[in-house]
Parts: C-alpha cells; sequence; structure tokens
C-alpha cells in the first residue's frame, strides 16, 4: 500500500514535468507519416502505419525508460527528499518499488496511446487483425521495463552517465549477438559459436520481444513461444527487481 502511495506520487510528477508530450508529438508524427507514406506506398500503407507505430512505442519507451530511469533514485538523493521520506514508516524496498510502478505506469501509457493510434490507422487503411498485435505492444512494455530496472541497477553502482552508457551498451550488444548468430560465419565457426551462446546466456535476450517481423511479413508464431516469451520477460523483471531492492537495501546513502 505504502509503495503505490509512492507510486501515484512518482507518476503524478512526471506528467507534471510534461513528459506525455512526447505522446501528443509523437501521434502527431505518426499520422504525418503515415499519410507520406501512404502517397508514396502502393498496395500496404496499412503496414506502413503499423510499422511506425511500432518502431514510435519501441524507441520513445527505451528513451522513457533510460533517461528517466538513470536519475529516478539519484535525483531523490541529490535533492534529500529520499532522507524525509525513509524517515517515515516506509522500507527503501517499498520506495524504490513505488518509484519503479509510478515510472512503469508513464511507460504503460505511451505505449497505450501510440500502439491505440498506430493499430487505429492500421485498421482504417485496411489492416486485418492478427492475434500478434496484442502481444507486439505487451513485449514492447516488458522489455522497456527490464531496460528500466537495468538502468536502475547500473545507477546504483555507479553514476547516472555510466548508468546511461552501460545500459545503452547492453541494449545493443543484446540484439547485434542475436544478429550475428544468425550469420553464415557464426553458424560454421565452433568457438565463435560457442562464444556467441555464451553471450546470449549472459545477455537479456531482449531480441525475443521483436514481433515486428512476424507480424508485416505475416510469418506463423505459436502461442507457446509466446507465452515462453512472457514467462521469460516476467522472470527476468523479477529477478532483476530482486537485485536492485537488495542493492538499494544495502547502499550507503550519506
Amino acid at each position: 500500500m505504502k509503495s503505490l502511495t509512492v507510486a501515484k506520487y512518482t507518476f503524478s510528477e512526471f506528467v507534471q514535468s510534461k513528459i506525455l508530450y512526447n505522446v501528443f508529438f509523437l501521434s502527431l508524427g505518426l499520422l504525418l507519416l503515415t499519410y507520406v507514406a501512404s502517397e508514396f506506398t502502393y498496395g500496404v500503407p496499412n503496414k506502413v502505419a503499423l510499422d511506425f507505430g511500432l518502431g514510435a512505442s519501441s524507441i520513445s519507451t527505451l528513451l522513457i525508460s533510460i533517461f528517466l530511469g538513470a536519475n529516478l533514485i539519484v535525483r531523490e538523493v541529490e535533492n534529500r527528499t529520499l532522507y524525509m521520506v525513509i524517515s517515515r514508516p516506509i522500507s527503501r524496498v517499498e520506495f524504490l518499488l513505488g518509484k519503479i510502478i509510478g515510472l512503469i505506469g508513464i511507460v504503460f501509457i505511451n505505449t497505450l496511446v501510440l500502439g491505440g493510434v498506430s493499430i487505429s490507422l492500421y485498421f482504417l487503411l485496411g489492416g486485418g487483425w492478427s492475434y500478434l498485435i496484442p502481444f507486439a505492444f505487451l513485449f514492447i512494455i516488458l522489455e522497456a521495463i527490464i531496460v528500466l530496472l537495468i538502468v536502475i541497477f547500473f545507477s546504483l553502482i555507479t553514476n547516472t552517465i555510466l548508468a546511461v552508457v552501460n545500459t545503452l551498451v547492453l541494449y545493443v550488444s543484446s540484439y547485434a549477438i542475436y544478429e550475428v548468430g544468425k550469420t553464415t560465419f557464426a553458424s560454421n565457426n565452433l568457438f565463435f559459436k560457442k562464444m556467441i551462446a555464451i553471450g546470449e546466456y549472459i545477455l537479456p535476450g531482449l531480441s525475443s520481444f521483436n514481433l515486428k517481423e512476424y507480424i508485416l511479413y505475416e510469418k506463423v508464431i505459436q502461442i507457446p513461444s509466446l507465452s515462453y516469451g512472457i514467462l521469460y520477460g516476467v522472470s527476468y523483471i523479477f529477478f532483476l527487481l530482486l537485485i536492485c531492492t537488495t542493492i538499494f537495501n544495502q547502499k550507503n546513502l550519506d
């Protein structure tokens, strides 16, 4: 209950900071880009709309998670507000969870609005229903939460700049190692193949949350695979939450 109070305050704070203007301008940009693309793209303007929508949702949630998440706790320490809060009957874990939930709320609203706009355009332009569409936006949210917790982890053990840099490197590496693993060279080189396998084991499998290719090219992906993706994402989130709360609980705030 105390975490929800902190979450409500955090959510209101971000709303007042006008961060959700990002959603408004991205929605306008999505409408404009879709209109321009529909004039130059023959036959598939609906897929262009959905492509832009998924891309805008993914990029915006990524930026929100990284740049707001990096300062989520650091700002409270620098402003000394954290000391006033934890002097009351609320634990550090409850405070941290509340801050995280509040920022997740911003990520959810961002994805919900942009997803609603892109899906509406997709159907208005003649697109057909795909069971993968809601999963695509759900996976965008899961990926954003994982990235958010990673940047919070780095912010607790380093400074803000290094937290952002390390998270970006980890994000790019996660996708890069997946793409490299599909090359012929990686498949034919046993040592390189093992190194990639180790990298995939250590790094978060963020590429598994990207369903855009399956939707746009109408590829089939089985429900059990989608269920595994959800289970993997939720498990990884709880794992990162455990690490972050443990570090924050033991961190010297003086």
